[in-house]
C-alpha cells in the first residue's frame, strides 16, 4: 500500500506536470491602447438637460460626425452637444435615442441616451409662484432642476388661506407615503431645506388639506 506521504507527493508532481504544459502562447492579449470610444456611453437625463458627448482614439480627441437615431428625442450639433426632449408613448415615462460618432475612415461608435419625461410646473430659482389655489383633494406639482455642485436647495410655501401641505422629493414626484421632506404643519407656512442637494430634478407637491387661495411657493438653488 502506498503511504500517505508518497501519495501526496505523487499528486503534487502530477499537478506541476500539468501546469508545466501551459504555454504563454495559450493566452491572447488584446491591445486597447488605440481604441475608438465615445463618452458617456450610457446616460439617463431629464428632458431639457443638455449632454456633451466626446469622441477619442487612444485617449485623444478625434474629429467625428455626430448623428442621432431619433431627432424628436435628441438633436446633436457638430461639436457633440446634445439637446434633449421627451414626449413618451402611452404608458412610458422615458424616451430613447442612440448617439453615433463616425470617423472619416467610416468607423462608428454609438452611445445610449435615455431621456426622462418631466411632469409638473417648472419653477425658476428665487422667483415665487403666487396666487396658488385649490380645493380639498387637489394637489399641484412643481419641479426645479438643481445643477451639480449646488450647496443648498430651499422650498418655501407661505401666505394665503386654507391649509396646504408641502411634500418634496428628488428624482421622482413625491407621494403621500414617499417623500424626503414633509413639514405637515397647520396653515401654509412650511419650508424644506437641503444642504448639498443631489443634482437633477426636484419635485414639490402642494396637497390641499383645506380649501384655500393666494398661496405662494418659492424654490431657491444656491450654487
Amino acid at each position: 500500500m502506498m503511504n500517505r506521504h508518497v501519495a501526496r507527493l505523487t499528486g503534487l508532481l502530477l499537478v506541476a506536470s500539468t501546469l508545466g504544459c501551459v504555454s504563454n502562447d495559450d493566452y491572447e492579449i488584446t491591445d486597447v491602447s488605440n481604441k475608438f470610444e465615445v463618452a458617456p456611453l450610457f446616460l439617463g437625463v431629464d428632458e431639457g438637460i443638455p449632454v456633451q458627448m466626446t469622441a477619442t482614439q487612444g485617449g485623444k480627441t478625434v474629429a467625428v460626425t455626430w448623428e442621432s437615431s431619433n431627432t424628436n428625442v435628441a438633436t446633436v450639433n457638430a461639436s457633440g452637444r446634445v439637446s434633449t426632449n421627451c414626449v413618451p408613448t402611452a404608458g412610458a415615462t422615458s424616451c430613447f435615442a442612440a448617439i453615433t460618432a463616425t470617423q472619416g475612415s467610416g468607423e462608428k461608435k454609438s452611445a445610449s441616451l435615455t431621456v426622462y419625461n418631466l411632469v409638473g410646473i417648472s419653477l425658476t430659482s428665487g422667483t415665487a409662484v403666487t396666487g396658488i389655489s385649490g380645493k380639498v383633494g387637489d394637489y399641484i406639482l412643481y419641479r426645479i432642476y438643481v445643477p451639480a455642485g449646488s450647496t443648498s436647495l430651499k422650498f418655501e410655501m407661505s401666505g394665503g388661506t386654507g391649509d396646504f401641505d408641502l411634500y418634496v422629493r428628488q428624482g421622482t414626484p413625491p407621494t403621500y407615503s414617499q417623500w424626503q421632506c414633509r413639514p405637515y404643519a397647520g396653515g401654509n407656512n412650511e419650508t424644506c431645506t437641503f444642504a448639498n442637494p443631489a443634482s437633477g430634478t426636484w419635485y414639490a407637491m402642494l396637497d390641499v388639506y383645506e380649501d384655500g387661495a393666494g398661496v405662494s411657493l418659492k424654490a431657491t438653488v444656491t450654487p
